[in-house]
């Protein structure tokens, strides 16, 4: 890659000229596996079951390449083929499941169909059906009635006109009409576009198949509206005229899953959930390095979130090509590392994605600061929120990750990024509700994620107890509390629309009333007093109270080590680490 494509894509940005240079590194790669994945069909006798070998079915696409490249590239290059073709690498080397293999397997033959349709070729050849179904990738669905489970059809195509024959019963579907008829359901594209909005493909999800779940007309007329209106805001020109991070080209989207219709995938998955049982406003987003530019997005509230959440997942694609070229580090694989975007630790290959998808984030709150259609102090908030966590990612993988040289240079473009961003002005106001946002965050993760390991507990209480001075906080590392569980930070909202009338401990500690909220906190933490969220507000309060007493907040677990059982040993045993 030169040298100037590299650093524009490790700024959080990249030209179009960077991004078609990562859409040929993933055509080469797409062609790599292509080569393995049918090697090892070869290698596999009666792979396809009664589908027949490997090697004619191929010889059909290749046939119908020849006749018709620029179509059968299309295909080749479809999210539905690079989904396809990764799933059914890792599972002949025995990483991921599925259905019986021969169907599996077999929808090479629905591939090769595929391309003979496109091309203009008859044919004749054996294909699997999955409940009466059969998917022509890019196409859409053909389905015979009543014939449950896993199966195979006879496809004829002359002409143009595809005859299914299965147990007696036989369909005629034209591929290549758009309209939906009785037997057939072609796949959606938005109006105007090449994106697919796929509820069709079976390999649509991140690994395993998925069954197809057509959406309605309404619900797909919402999307077409929702991706319309998020196409014009991320086409809106940007405050400098920069191609920085946060930018997006629409056309640059090749999918959009709607992710309430796709069954949950495999260890590929990185998802963009905020913590906890979400609400109805947090969308759930992800993307796969196997399929560039495609990703699965839960119907979102409006086009604003539907359009950070295509730059967010795309964030993922980019880095997924980069680590497809470049070691960027070392991952032992240990979940340990605090996200401000996640409820549980995370390793340093997510941490690094997160990093890279949130300044993209970060660069769209920045530009919508100036976009009338947008509340300037939400993107405001926004902007300087992200910032600031992402930045401090960045030094966390800076200084804790194994890097290699390629990762070191993308994360000081990002470092670089962040840091200009961090002197751009923003209301003094908004600056400090996001800080205090991110610190509630961070305060209520460690105190669900992390605890004092037994030495460090066995000192502090007994130095508690005897009255002695506590233990220093740099003696011990604090260690995982266990499996995560789910959570959503009911304050960041709070901070981000501040109530004009504070109602409840939270609302009262974001509304700047400290010793009201710490005092509707202690009453629950007298009914639970080992309630995460409850003690880090009681925390964040105590803070605000005695601001000496912010020390608490960089080992919140220590106070939680203590197990003070009622509000009254609470303040004492916080008085006591705080004099440390």
């Amino acid at each position: 890659m030169p040298g100037a494509r590299f650093d524009e894509l490790a700024s959080g940005g990249g030209s179009a000229e960077a991004v078609a240079f990562l859409v040929r590194v993933e055509r080469t790669r797409r062609l790599m596996l292509l080569g393995e994945l049918l090697d090892r069909l070869n290698e596999l006798p009666g792979a396809l079951g009664e589908l027949g070998p490997v090697a004619p079915v191929w010889e059909l696409f290749a046939e119908a390449a020849e006749v018709e490249p620029n179509a059968c590239e299309t295909l080749l290059m479809s999210p539905h083929m690079g989904c396809w073709t990764a799933h059914m690498v890792r599972r002949l080397h025995g990483t991921t499941g599925g259905p019986p293999l021969w169907a599996d397997a077999g929808h090479l033959c629905a591939i090769s169909l595929t391309a003979r349709i496109l091309a203009g070729l008859d044919v004749e050849l054996d294909v699997p059906l999955w409940d009466g179904g059969l998917s022509l990738p890019t196409l859409g669905l053909a389905r015979i009635g009543g014939l449950p489970g896993y199966g195979t059809a006879r496809a004829r195509l002359r002409g143009g006109d595809l005859h299914l024959t299965s147990d007696g019963r036989t369909i005629l579907v034209r591929p290549l009409d758009e309209a939906r008829r009785s037997h057939w359901t072609p796949s959606r594209t938005f109006v105007g576009t090449s994106t697919w909005l796929d509820d069709l493909d079976p390999y649509r999800d991140l690994d395993e198949p998925v069954t197809p779940q057509p959406l309605s007309e309404a619900e797909a007329e919402r999307w077409q509206q929702l991706f319309t209106e998020a196409a014009a805001i991320l086409e809106g020109p940007s405050p400098d005229g920069s191609e920085g991070p946060g930018r997006l080209r629409v056309t640059e989207v090749r999918r959009i899953v709607p992710a309430d219709l796709a069954e949950p995938g495999g260890p590929t998955r990185t998802a963009s959930t905020a913590p906890g049982p979400a609400p109805t406003d947090v969308l759930v987003s992800a993307t796969t390095s196997d399929a560039f530019g495609s990703m699965v997005i839960s119907r979102p509230p409006d086009a604003l979130a539907l359009a950070e959440a295509m730059v967010h997942e795309f964030q993922h694609s980019k880095l997924g090509a980069l680590l497809h070229l470049f070691p960027l580090l070392h991952d032992d694989g240990a979940e340990i590392h605090y996200a401000p975007w996640r409820p549980d630790p995370r390793h340093s290959t997510g941490l690094l994605h997160g990093a890279y998808a949130f300044t993209g984030v970060t660069g769209f709150w920045r530009d919508r600061m100036t976009d009338p259609g947008v509340d300037p102090q939400i993107a405001g908030f926004h902007f300087a929120l992200r910032r600031l966590q992402t930045r401090l990612i960045v030094r966390t993988l800076l200084t804790r990750a194994r890097l290699t040289a390629p990762g070191t240079r993308v994360l000081h473009g990002l470092a670089a990024t962040l840091d200009s961003w961090l002197r751009e002005p923003v209301a003094p106001q908004t600056v400090e509700r996001a800080r205090a946002a991110a610190l509630s965050h961070v305060v209520e993760w460690r105190l669900r994620n992390l605890r004092c390991d037994e030495p460090e507990r066995t000192a502090l209480a007994s130095a508690f107890g005897a009255g002695g001075a506590p233990p220093p906080t740099g003696a011990h590392e604090p260690v995982l509390a266990g499996p995560p569980g789910l959570w959503h930070d009911p304050r960041a909202r709070l901070y981000r629309d501040p109530p004009l009338a504070p109602a409840g401990a939270d609302g009262h500690l974001v509304a700047g009333v400290p010793r009201t909220a710490q005092a509707l906190y202690a009453e629950t933490l007298r009914r639970s007093p080992a309630d995460p969220h409850a003690l880090s507000g009681w925390l964040l309060a105590e803070a605000a109270l005695t601001p000496a007493h912010r020390r608490l907040l960089r080992r919140p677990e220590r106070l939680s080590a203590l197990a003070p059982g009622t509000p009254e040993e609470l303040r004492r045993a916080a008085a006591w680490l705080a004099g440390a």
